[in-house]
């Protein structure tokens, strides 16, 4: 392969991470009405990527070609947007995607591959952005990251999914490649794994500071120039699956961050200028409060027997042993069980019951008022 277009695409990855970077920095996007990210909404991604190599097989290429077009050129005008108005945002995305789309009809191959390059690397700057201002944390990320490693192994070398995709959609207008060359054999970097490649140090700025970033930019150009000078020397000469050795690397960063930091930032405390979360403190001990009131265990119940040793009166029980549960109420044990019904049911035995719903009538104790023994029921372990 060419060694100064392998040389100039891991510049191109670090200067479109530089670019994402600034416009982290400086713009702020318009936040999508999608709520909060759960696993589930990254599960169905993952099923998405999977799913869709297959969906395309079935169509052809000049369909695929359109929808990653249509893909494209929304994707353009909603990173534009915030930069000017959204009428020359649509202008610029519509004149783009036409140019790209006229340069295909009159083959002009070269074009065609700078038009699509554009296009894509405006559009992931803009996804990336979009998704790490509107709450994607780093977990997320890496859970991405690593079941599309898993994905990316089996289809790429396992299977001629990815393969099979790509000749369908080489040499076509909007292609999702980043590609400096063309022919048979492009040097290029898939759409999947140029998202993440961005995605990862946005989210680690807004979550962990400023270094996790730069650390997280920096793996991500060293393994592109790893697998760039591979393919120089001749060791690869196919195909190689990039997010199997990019993947652990996110996974393995989010870890020891999230180790260090004891937690990430949300996007709310990364707007307002917070600082990166202190690191995680010792362990904090048991809960005073909960500490004291099991030590009155055996002082309270042994006032409400008569005391140890009173004149006719009964001897206290020991206190509850490890393992046992214990209802809590206004500092107090007030019952002892070797379940938590059993507890519940000592505490209204001890007359609890009648005191909620006492409280009840009276507007004490909330929803628990009248429901009989009420309190915080915990296992001394």
């Amino acid at each position: 392969m060419n060694g100064t277009a392998l040389v100039a695409l891991s510049c191109c990855v670090a200067a479109l991470m530089a670019v994402a970077g600034a416009y982290l920095a400086r713009v702020v996007m318009p936040r999508p009405p999608v709520g909060v990210y759960a696993p589930a909404d990254i599960a169905v991604l993952c099923v998405g990527v999977v799913v869709a190599p297959l969906f395309y097989a079935g169509l052809p290429g000049a369909w695929v070609s359109a929808l990653f077009g249509l893909v494209f050129c929304l994707a353009v005008q909603f990173t534009l947007a915030p930069l000017c108005s959204g009428r020359w945002a649509w202008c610029l995305a519509l004149a783009a995607t036409g140019a790209t789309a006229g340069a295909a009809v009159w083959s002009t191959a070269a074009w065609v591959r700078v038009g699509t390059d554009v296009l894509l690397a405006v559009a992931v700057v803009g996804v990336a952005n979009l998704w790490a201002q509107s709450g994607m944390r780093s977990s997320h990320v890496a859970a991405l990251a690593g079941a599309l490693t898993c994905y990316d192994l089996v289809a790429t070398t396992l299977t001629d999914v990815t393969g099979n995709f790509f000749e369908q959609v080489r040499g076509r207008p909007f292609a999702p490649l980043l590609a400096l060359t063309g022919g048979a054999h492009p040097v290029a970097v898939g759409l999947g794994d140029l998202l993440l490649l961005v995605l990862f140090p946005l989210v680690a700025a807004k979550a962990y500071g400023r270094g996790a970033a730069l650390l997280a930019g920096a793996v991500g150009v060293v393994v592109t120039s790893a697998v760039s000078a591979l393919f120089a020397v001749g060791a690869l000469t196919e195909g190689f699956p990039l997010l199997t050795a990019l993947g652990p690397l996110i996974v393995v960063q989010h870890l020891v961050w999230s180790r260090r930091a004891g937690g990430e930032r949300t996007t709310a405390e990364w707007r307002a200028g917070a600082v990166a979360p202190a690191p995680r403190p010792g362990a904090l001990g048991p809960d005073a409060r909960l500490t004291a009131a099991v030590g009155l265990t055996v002082s309270g119940r042994q006032a409400a027997a008569g005391g140890p040793g009173a004149s006719g009166g009964p001897v206290a029980p020991e206190a509850p042993a490890e393992g046992s549960w214990v209802v809590l109420r206004d500092g107090r044990v007030v019952g002892t069980g070797a379940s938590p019904g059993l507890a519940r049911r000592d505490a209204r035995e001890r007359g609890e019951d009648g005191k909620n719903r006492e409280d009840g009538k009276n507007g004490k104790n909330g929803k628990d008022g009248g429901t009989g023994a009420g309190g915080l029921v915990a296992r001394l372990l």
